[in-house]
């Protein structure tokens, strides 16, 4: 076998690694797999119909982004976070959600305005029809958004990386009653803050928008 196809193999493999750990991310996500629940490697085969090394390599994919974790001579677990754990993450990620944002305030163009509008008008529609799933991807795109108009690859980078171990939390606090109005209402005033360039408004309902979500953990005993 020649070098490039051993190397088109690897890239391949890597591929389908990548996309089995983001279907693993969203089953989690979804409730499928619950916090502390085992991943079984031969069961995960089954269930993507593919041998067990890009199963493994997904698995290791996840355990770096923080969403599994493993233990000796037990398995791979659904990473369970203790609340101190929970709140630590929110805390960090809203940090960096306040630095994206004052960047963004100071520094956003006509055209990036336009697209963050766009992307709240088709949030607005999805919440109207309870539609879970297509809204919070449609926020996931809105906040990576904040963080590319700043231009800092570095700040954009750290969030991502961190965001990913909170993900089934952000999704599943969605679910809670009133959730999604009050989400899409945050928004709303954010971006509108930033169209007027006052950074003031849009901390301001970045803290309320913070405040909420920590309520809902605790009011489920985090």
């Amino acid at each position: 076998m020649s070098f490039n196809k051993v190397k088109d193999n690897e890239i391949a493999n890597r591929t389908l690694s990548q996309q089995i750990a983001d279907s693993i991310t969203m089953e989690i996500i979804e409730g499928q797999y619950k916090p502390g629940e085992r991943l079984y490697e031969m069961k995960l085969t089954e269930h993507f119909g593919t041998s067990r090394a890009p199963i493994r390599e997904a698995l290791y994919i996840l355990e770096k982004e923080g969403i599994v974790e493993r233990s000796p001579r037990r398995g791979v677990f659904v990473k369970n976070y203790t609340s101190k754990e929970l709140f630590d993450l929110y805390d960090v990620i809203y940090r960096l959600e306040e630095i994206a944002l004052e960047k963004a305030s100071e520094s956003i163009s006509e055209s990036q305005l336009i697209y963050l509008k766009d992307l709240i008008g088709q949030m607005e529609s999805e919440a109207e029809q309870k539609k879970i799933r297509n809204y919070f991807s449609l926020m996931e795109k809105l906040q990576i958004s904040f963080f590319e108009v700043t231009g800092n690859e570095v700040l954009k980078e750290v969030y991502t990386n961190l965001i990913t171990r909170i993900t089934r939390f952000r999704f599943m606090s969605l679910s809670h009653p009133l959730s999604l109005e009050h989400s899409i209402e945050e928004y709303k005033s954010i971006v509108d803050g930033l169209i007027e360039r006052n950074y003031t408004q849009v901390k301001f309902h970045l803290k309320r928008k913070e405040k909420r979500a920590l309520e809902i953990w605790k009011q489920k005993g985090f």
